[in-house]
């Protein structure tokens, strides 16, 4: 009987590794877990020879980019951590962050392969899933929902410019961009 109120006690402090808990451990695994998973991800699609793709705007280089992008994961990490025991709606909150950060892990692997409209497509569905956790974490923690805005500002910037590139080289735009080839005399 000893032995297995001992075994049980052991088993209840084998927790010290939990993102949920509170205090420095948590915060510091709530931060670093998600560019962790990132690192096994980029590690994955090395060896399938696939290559992230960032935005880079306004002349930025490639890394610093990709920085800013990352730097966007320990945000919504800690916002995840503030609001995860704050009963259902934190609960509910915690996962629509854990989905936002699911996809901006894979984001830059997903859309490597895609033309411009896609791409712009799923950007686009990102950003309105971060809105959509933005707005389910303020609802539980204004604090959380300001320490992940910076990601999410990157994240829109991204969308937008994104989608002012195809909205000015597709249909109907596209058309009238092409019409010098098409009203060209045939020889």
């Amino acid at each position: 009987m000893a032995t297995m109120i001992t075994a049980t006690d052991n088993f209840q402090t084998s927790a010290a590794l939990d993102a949920n808990q509170r205090g420095v451990v948590g915060f510091a695994l709530s931060a670093t877990l998600p560019l962790a998973a990132y690192v096994v991800v980029q590690g994955v699609t090395e060896l399938a020879q696939v290559q992230p793709l960032y935005f880079a705007p306004f002349g930025l280089p490639g890394w610093v980019s990709g920085l800013l992008y990352l730097l966007a994961l320990p945000l919504f990490g800690v916002s995840r951590w503030m609001v995860v025991e704050s009963g259902q709606a934190g609960r509910n909150a915690a996962w629509w962050l854990v989905a936002l950060m699911a996809g901006t892990i894979a984001f830059p692997f997903v859309v490597s392969p895609l033309d411009t409209l896609a791409l712009s497509i799923v950007s686009m569905a990102l950003l309105i899933l971060g809105i959509g956790a933005g707005i389910r974490t303020a609802k539980v923690s204004h604090l959380a929902g300001m320490v992940m805005l910076p990601g999410l500002a990157w994240m829109g910037l991204s969308a937008f410019v994104g989608l002012g590139f195809v909205a000015g080289w597709t249909p109907p735009f596209g058309l009238t961009n092409a019409n010098s080839s098409v009203n060209a005399p045939s020889a």
